[in-house]
């Protein structure tokens, strides 16, 4: 199986886009806050809706006019749209404050080696918050910042300078005035002076104001990523956004990664081959990718959830299949991932899917999620013990909820494995 490099990146920074708009959407919000000292500019306002990707494009223009070469573009292009992969949880935050930008560089370059083929990211994200004069994050400065995190630096800025709310022809000469007073603070001349020469044309604003039409726009200047990775190497992704998932909220610690492991094991156990099984551990994985669109307060509320935040709540699995859809060579595994709330009975969610509509995998994978959930602390209860989740299960099953089969199977799984004793 082969599965297109670009496509991951372009799903993960779709992901990353989602979880920016979920945090301004947060409680959480801190509005008083300006981005960094040295800046004096207050970003509190900026939406962040398209923000990895308005990044992606100025670094690529940057690349461009500097005439790197093919590999220093493909790895500024997928450092942009990951840049911030360290703050996936509070982006507000991360442009905030001097200690969790320090944090972050360091929590997305660690979350970022294990990515296959390019190594040299997780160090472009560790120094993508340094000054030139060694006022940055970590304190480098000058030629020791690498080039390619110095173009992710300016790309980043000027896009949370950029106000989409405001015509481009109002904006342009203030933020150009503002690049050219940055020279030799926060950027070198080498890289403010490809900026001020690129942004001396009128379309590199057009571009940045549409950038919502992608496709179009990014695939103009993008490098040709002519990658494809095996399914090994795709769970090792997987597992990377499993993490970012699970760390969101307090109570979901393990959540995605114990159902990837049920459902691994389940499959084993009626007998699906090899790659149906590590299939479907993905899909365990990715599941809740979605989540990352709702908002803290949300998924941390100390108790049940009220209908207008239920109906928040809800809309996880819908986004977890926009993300996963862009990666066209996983059409079964993310069908399997977004139909994890659907009932055999239609009244499950989003699409109220009914029996003939869900295959096994998709009802092995939503009964592995009722049962984890039944067994993990929650805000407003504990964990479960294994008899009392079952009795729930089966209440499920005999009211036409859940698939008896599928139960079956998991229970077997559960009670023949030493693997989850201490489930």
């Amino acid at each position: 199986m082969k599965i297109s490099m670009d496509k991951i990146i372009m799903a993960m920074s779709t992901a990353l886009d989602l979880a920016q708009m979920s945090s301004r959407n947060s409680d959480n919000d801190k509005q008083d806050m300006i981005i960094e000292k040295i800046t004096n500019v207050d970003y509190s306002n900026h939406k962040y809706m398209h923000h990895s990707k308005r990044t992606a494009y100025i670094a690529l223009r940057i690349a461009n006019y500097l005439n790197l070469n093919e590999e220093n573009k493909k790895e500024i292009y997928i450092s942009a749209l990951l840049h911030d992969i360290g703050a996936a949880n509070c982006f507000k935050e991360s442009h905030h404050s001097t200690t969790f930008i320090k944090q972050h560089c360091k929590i997305g370059a660690n979350i970022i080696k294990p990515l296959p083929r390019f190594k040299k990211i997780s160090k472009i994200l560790l120094y993508h918050h340094e000054n030139f004069n060694g006022s940055g994050a970590i304190g480098i400065k000058g030629s020791n910042i690498p080039l390619e995190s110095q173009i992710i630096r300016i790309s980043d800025l000027i896009e949370i300078l950029y106000k989409e709310d405001e015509p481009t022809f109002k904006q342009r000469k203030y933020i150009q005035d503002w690049v050219k007073k940055q020279i030799e603070i926060i950027f070198s001349p080498k890289i403010a002076n490809a900026v001020l020469d690129i942004s001396s044309k009128d379309i590199f604003w057009f571009d940045i104001n549409n950038i919502c039409f992608t496709d179009v726009i990014l695939d103009r200047i993008k490098p040709e990523l002519n990658i494809y990775l095996n399914l090994d190497e795709f769970q090792v992704i997987a597992e990377i956004f499993a993490n970012i998932i699970d760390d969101k909220s307090k109570f979901t610690a393990r959540h995605s990664k114990g159902i990837a492991n049920l459902a691994y094991e389940v499959s084993k156990y009626i007998g699906f081959n090899e790659e149906k099984c590590v299939k479907m551990r993905i899909a365990g994985l990715l599941h809740d990718i979605g989540k990352l669109a709702i908002p803290l307060n949300i998924l941390d509320k100390d108790g049940p959830l009220n209908n207008e935040e239920f109906e928040i709540i809800k809309s996880h699995v819908y986004y977890t299949k926009i993300i996963l859809d862009e990666i066209e060579d996983i059409n079964d595994i993310s069908t399997w991932a977004s139909n994890h709330h659907e009932k055999l009975n239609g009244h499950g969610y989003p699409a109220g899917l009914t029996a003939k509509d869900l295959s096994e995998e998709s009802r092995i994978l939503g009964v592995c999620d009722i049962y984890q959930a039944l067994t993990e602390d929650r805000p407003y209860r504990s964990g479960l013990g294994r008899e009392k989740s079952f009795d729930i299960i089966q209440d499920m099953v005999n009211s036409g909820f859940v698939c008896e089969k599928a139960f079956s199977n998991l229970r077997n799984t559960l009670i023949s494995s030493h693997k989850f004793d201490e489930i």
